[in-house]
């Protein structure tokens, strides 16, 4: 029976499974390594916020390696996902990674250097049934699982990394980053990217009738010069523009192609803080558009990615709670309404400022006296007080917060109380400047 699907309100994340607890994401081994306990954790964080899809990364090259085990941990993270309400949408391709050669899938490892394309170019036609012989096992594993929700049949293929669009050979500019082949070049390569994707939209669909298909593309853009919007029954995109002028430019020809063709939208990855693209605008836009969403990513990992993608740490807690609450639908005062903070409006940072003159004085007598009757904790007590109120008024930043740093001396064996001190004055300092606090002598 086909699966009915309402794409405005999905809330989800994208996701891969990892090679073991603490180490980062890794796209051709995690499903070979694959942790139950570790995705079952994983989905209880996004059943806490609510969130209900998977958009998950399949990897070719692990298939290859072990058929078996691989479809038995891809069908076991969709039924654990689902036991915690998150659908799943499985990425059928990361790249069309498949060669009739005698490698293993039609790739070599070569060290640090990462993959390579053996000789045979993947745009011969005469590949192409690996491709459909993997897609028909996953398809039979899945099809009838209750937590499948629909397909992407290929991530961001229009990307210059797909192994198809650049290049057959390595070429000269990948190591000296040189300027990249000339336009007509690349339309031409592009158009034999599409015609891949084109034809796998059309297997995967009559293979299984009952689920949607749709295809990652980097770029709203992209959707018509592909080929694709007549083939898919969900037109996806992806996007990561810095600002709300360009989103909305984006999300409006979004609006606009959904309209030509009748077909539903989602925007399947989005949010990346290094790209001024941050996590509460992007949800909020896409809120106000109706379109639903794929965060990238639900896990804060080890690798480049961690430092501008992701929610949650293992450990439950988060990098960012304007992340949580975009995504239950309650976002900051950016309006001439706000009211700005006063933290000193019961005089809280005068009697800080006061405790402070307080165990100032007293380190300072007890160094006279030799008698020390006064010790770190007495001073970071004062400074984490300071710091309640700087964080709890947001008056300073938040990317190492400053109880951060009060708990991360609080463990150490070695601080001075001279440095505790020093700190202690940073934080009095920087409250009395926020708050416009003259002390009288």
């Amino acid at each position: 029976m086909k699966k009915t699907v309402d794409y405005s309100k999905i809330r989800g994340f994208n996701y891969s499974p990892r090679i073991k607890p603490g180490s980062d994401r890794n796209f051709f081994n995690g499903w070979l390594n694959y942790d139950h306990d570790q995705v079952d954790r994983d989905m209880g964080y996004a059943e806490r916020l609510r969130l209900n899809s998977a958009r998950v990364f399949l990897a070719y090259p692990s298939y290859v390696q072990d058929k078996e085990l691989f479809l038995a941990n891809l069908k076991d993270f969709v039924r654990t996902a689902w036991k915690h309400g998150v659908s799943t949408n499985p990425i059928l391709f990361m790249g069309f990674r498949f060669l009739e050669e005698d490698w293993k899938g039609g790739f070599m490892f070569q060290g640090e250097a990462g993959l390579r394309p053996l000789a045979k170019s993947i745009e011969d036609p005469s590949c192409w049934y690996l491709g459909e012989k993997y897609a028909d096992d996953v398809i039979a594993a899945l099809k009838d699982e209750e937590g499948l929700l629909w397909w992407d049949i290929a991530n961001e293929p229009g990307y210059t990394d797909n192994f198809v669009t650049w290049y057959d050979e390595e070429p000269e500019y990948m190591h000296d980053y040189q300027a990249p082949p000339d336009l007509a070049v690349l339309k031409e390569r592009q158009e034999k990217t599409w015609e891949i994707v084109r034809h796998f939209c059309r297997y995967v669909k009559q293979a299984d009738p009952d689920h949607d298909i749709g295809v990652g593309n980097i770029y709203i853009y992209e959707t018509e010069p592909s080929g694709t919007a007549p083939l898919v029954d969900v037109i996806c995109f992806h996007d990561y523009f810095p600002t709300r002028k360009r989103m909305r430019e984006m999300l409006d020809m979004a609006v606009e192609l959904g309209k030509k063709y009748n077909k539903p939208l989602v925007n399947n990855e989005m949010c990346c803080i290094g790209r001024a693209n941050p996590y509460d605008m992007s949800i909020q836009l896409h809120d106000e558009y109706g379109i639903g969403f794929y965060l990238f990513e639900l896990m804060i990992g080890e690798g480049m990615w961690s430092r501008v993608h992701g929610v949650f740490y293992d450990d439950g807690t988060v990098r960012d709670p304007s992340i949580l609450a975009a995504i239950m639908g309650c976002f900051r005062n950016r309006t001439e309404t706000a009211i700005r903070s006063d933290v000193n409006q019961e005089d809280y940072v005068k009697r800080a400022l006061i405790l402070g003159q307080r165990v100032t004085d007293a380190v300072r007598n007890s160094k006279r006296l030799f008698n020390p009757n006064v010790g770190v904790e007495d001073v970071l007590e004062v400074a984490e007080y300071a710091a309640n109120l700087l964080e709890g008024g947001e008056l300073v930043p938040m990317a190492y917060p400053p109880t951060a740093k009060i708990a991360s001396m609080r463990r150490r064996n070695d601080v001075d109380i001279q440095e505790a001190l020093d700190y202690m004055m940073e934080l009095l300092d920087t409250l009395k400047k926020s708050c416009h606090v003259i002390e009288s002598e």
